[in-house]
């Protein structure tokens, strides 16, 4: 897991040089996660909230928009600058930090009411991704919910062009192994938990990552508005995990 370690943080160190939250927000899958993350989280207001490899950190920004009391994690400090540089500039108080693996993390058990992210746990083998959802388990409090957000093995479009950059070494975001929803659950059968539920959805963004033509054929078909980011289907680019802790 050191070698994932070292390659993540410097990866992630560069890739976060490039975030923009204008354009961040243009995007209409970025709008359906987050309407999706609401659909679990409930009213955010007063709420605390934990992102596990945050990135830019701009969902967790429109959360504390809402009222959560947010904190980051990530392992790249590059991108923990930039998130907190954009609470700030929003006028928000600065998240809790934590520069740390957070497969290993001093963050405090039983402390989060929802503890999340997206685009993390592919970047894992087997042992780093179940290891994660117990440490994520473990931060979050009796009746709370752990929220993962991966892509979607069974989006075939999205796998065959992943391949293609992959072959031809012009992939860009290093290890990546996709989840799809039933590969999701059985992991959690194997880690003995028994209140998640699994699904996928936003069919639209694979077809997106088809080159040249991808994104104009959408906008041809008139796929892209909020309600079909958001569709379910079995082949969506977004598998969703959701645990329910058990109360105390």
């Amino acid at each position: 897991m050191k070698y994932q370690k070292d390659e993540i943080a410097s990866l992630w160190d560069k890739v976060s040089l490039n975030y923009d939250a204008r354009q961040y927000w243009s995007g209409l899958e970025n709008r359906a996660n987050f309407e999706e993350l609401l659909l679990h989280i409930g009213d955010p207001a007063g709420k605390r909230i934990i992102e596990i490899g945050c990135g830019s950190g701009f969902t967790s920004l429109a959360l504390a928009q809402h009222g959560a009391r947010c904190a980051l994690l990530d392992l790249s400090a590059e991108a923990l600058k930039v998130a907190e540089a954009a609470f700030v500039q929003a006028g928000l108080q600065a998240p809790e930090l934590y520069n740390q693996d957070a497969l290993k993390s001093s963050v405090p058990s039983d402390s989060f009411d929802a503890v999340w992210n997206g685009g993390v746990i592919e970047h894992f083998f087997d042992p780093g991704k179940e290891l994660l959802i117990k440490e994520m388990l473990r931060m979050t409090r009796p009746g709370g919910k752990v929220i993962i957000m991966v892509p979607n093995a069974a989006c075939w479009e999205f796998q065959i062009v992943q391949a293609w950059l992959k072959f031809r070494k012009t992939w860009i975001y290093g290890f990546e192994d996709d989840m799809s929803p039933r590969r999701l659950r059985r992991m959690c059968e194997r880690l003995g938990i028994s209140h998640a539920t699994t699904y996928a959805f936003n069919t639209v963004l694979g077809w997106r990552w088809l080159p040249k033509i991808g994104h104009r054929l959408t906008r041809m078909l008139g796929l892209e508005t909020l309600d079909h980011h958001r569709r379910r289907s079995w082949m969506g680019f977004v598998s969703v995990l959701v645990i329910e802790k058990a109360p105390a």
